[in-house]
């Protein structure tokens, strides 16, 4: 399975990368080439300006206007060539540039190092044209050096991507893990509860099959045994297909119920029970309060919550039962008197076959495998609930469960809806 989670998570993380990686290509790619189109367009914009602006024919007030320009104009009138603003260039660059751009007409090119644009235009009926030559080399380096830095960011994004991606993998992949993990652990905690029972199936089995010439009143004690573990055998598989139908409860339809009124005829069912073992059962429950919740699953949480502190709680003892609202959430505690559980075993006492005491629980409760709670708890995080337990170590064992008050969402989406559609 481990194996099959890490193919998973690899998976993911590919594909995670595969999709973040093109969509910040698209981002960066585009950043990149809207800037390198910008400047060209630039360039182009500030040659056609410059041309617009040279005073022509006669190239009067010259020193005036090469001032304004850092390019450099070349002027062609038959076979006359002049050249302007070219000071700072040898005689052999200059020679080149007109004749890339006046002999061959070349618009874009390079050499000795720099990379040069050109446009023309013709004036005077065409006697007279004007080339305006730019030198472009610092600008193409400032866009290799913001190719160069866009593409160190995307190389950057893509390892906080990956980070980020095994993250995500992990937050993934860990409730299928946390699922097989318990799953694992069902199956064995549940092979380890039926292989007692099974194996005291099979020794009285064998008792029985070794004097065949025994009568059923003989061996009635051998078949009490077989009785009581297959009793117990059953009762393991009725509380997984409760675990099972807690599982599938979002599935349910869910009703506004009176959850005290529940609870009343939780606690009445109870009442002969406590009588018989002297447990006085003290109620506080706020009359009518009302909630989104599934009807039998919220009388599978009462009983529960009942039938562990009635089982926990010795013969002359007090169980206190108690149903309150606030603003928010309906309150239930259920406090039994007479025994603790100790801190350490707080924070486990939900999970899946766990009991505290194993010789105490094979005494008090003859079919107890620890699935209770465990529903309990279930059933609460499907009603969006929280529970906890507190106890002293001792004394007394308290289980605090709070259930959001929801019918006042539904009456209100309810309102907006008929509101829409009226």
């Amino acid at each position: 399975m481990d194996k099959v989670l890490n193919q998973l998570r690899r998976r993911f993380i590919i594909v995670f990368m595969i999709v973040g990686g093109a969509f910040l290509l698209l981002a960066y790619g585009s950043i990149f080439v809207v800037n390198v189109t910008q400047t060209m367009n630039g360039i182009e914009h500030d040659l056609n300006s410059i041309l617009d602006k040279a005073p022509l024919p006669a190239f009067d007030n010259r020193d005036e206007w090469l001032q304004r320009t850092n390019c450099i104009l070349i002027a062609r009138q038959a076979d006359s060539v002049v050249v302007f603003n070219a000071d700072t260039l040898d005689d052999g660059t200059v020679n080149e540039l007109v004749r890339r751009t006046v002999e061959e007409g070349e618009d874009s090119f390079n050499f000795g190092g720099s990379y040069y644009m050109a446009t023309s235009r013709n004036v005077l009926g065409n006697d007279i044209t004007v080339y305006a030559v730019y030198d472009w080399t610092s600008d193409r380096e400032d866009l290799a050096e913001a190719g160069l830095i866009t593409g160190l960011v995307y190389l950057f994004c893509l390892v906080l991507l990956f980070i980020f991606g095994n993250m995500v993998a992990k937050q993934v992949v860990e409730p299928v893990k946390r699922s097989y993990e318990q799953q694992k652990k069902l199956v064995a905690d549940a092979s380890h509860e039926l292989k007692t029972p099974i194996a005291i199936i099979g020794a009285n089995l064998s008792l029985i099959s070794s004097d065949p010439d025994s009568t059923v009143k003989q061996n009635e004690h051998w078949f009490r045994n077989i009785e009581s573990q297959l009793s117990r055998m059953s009762a393991l598989i009725m509380d997984m297909l409760e675990l099972n139908r807690a599982d599938d409860a979002k599935n349910k339809p869910e009703t506004v119920e009176d959850i005290s009124a529940l609870l009343s005829g939780v606690l009445l069912s109870f009442e002969a029970r406590c009588f018989e073992k002297s447990v006085s059962l003290d109620e506080d429950i706020e009359p009518e309060i009302k909630t989104l919740c599934i009807k039998q699953n919220v009388e599978r949480l009462y009983t529960i919550m009942m039938d562990n502190a009635f089982k926990y709680t010795p013969e002359g003892g007090k169980i206190q039962v108690s149903l309150k609202a606030d603003k928010k959430n309906a309150v239930i505690e259920f406090t039994n008197y007479g025994v603790g559980i100790a801190k350490e075993h707080l924070t486990k006492i939900f999970d899946r076959f766990y009991r505290v005491d194993n010789a105490r629980t094979q005494s008090t409760q003859g079919n107890s495998f620890g699935l209770g709670l465990s529903l309990a708890k279930s059933i609460v995080l499907d009603h969006e609930g929280t529970i906890n337990c507190d106890s002293d170590g001792s004394s007394y064992v308290k289980f605090s469960i709070e259930l959001p008050l929801r019918q006042e969402r539904k009456k209100r989406r309810a309102s907006i809806s008929n509101n829409l559609i009226g």
